[in-house]
């Protein structure tokens, strides 16, 4: 289990990698994007749509990482008043309803990510079109990626439980 735990985090760390990566391309097309339109008045084309589409590619991409590093913001106010027994049965309950979340997420986006690769959906008419169907993949594979973390959560917390009763 413990092998398997340490190839998921490689794999979670690769895909937080790729959108790191992302992101410097991304800003380098926005710096392009001002550049030409401050110094030559002529913005780069498709920039709104390319940065549009990234972000969400990146957030998908990133979340699982997150996840597994405890990053997400969370207000500690009321749950360090509780005892160890009391955190791990919340955050029991907030695994069971990120499990939830994200099997309703990759539910209703399976539908949508296979008509948009049938019908080659597009958003962003003229010059640059930029094909919608890889960041609706994206959203399915990071929810994958989030849904894998949260069962890895899940069951080490139950775990800990179990422990805690003896």
């Amino acid at each position: 289990m413990v092998q398997k735990k340490l190839s998921y985090d490689k794999v979670l760390s690769f895909f937080n990698g790729i959108g790191s990566i992302w992101i410097f391309l991304l800003m380098l097309v926005i710096i392009n994007d001002v550049g030409g339109r401050v110094f030559f008045n002529h913005p780069m084309i498709g920039t709104p749509e390319i940065v549009s589409n990234s972000i969400i590619g990146i957030a998908f991409l990133q979340i699982g990482y997150v996840l597994m590093v405890g990053r997400h913001v969370r207000s500690t106010i009321i749950y360090d008043r509780f005892s160890e027994k009391g955190k791990n049965i919340l955050d029991l309950l907030s695994y069971l309803l990120g499990i939830f979340l994200f099997v309703m997420l990759i539910y209703s986006s399976w539908d949508l990510f296979i008509t948009s690769v049938e019908i080659k959906e597009f958003e962003g008419e003229g010059a640059l079109r930029v094909p919608t169907y890889p960041m609706r993949f994206i959203i399915l594979f990071g929810s994958l990626l989030i849904l894998g973390e949260y069962l890895t959560l899940l069951i080490r917390t139950v775990k800990k439980l179990l422990i805690a009763d003896k």
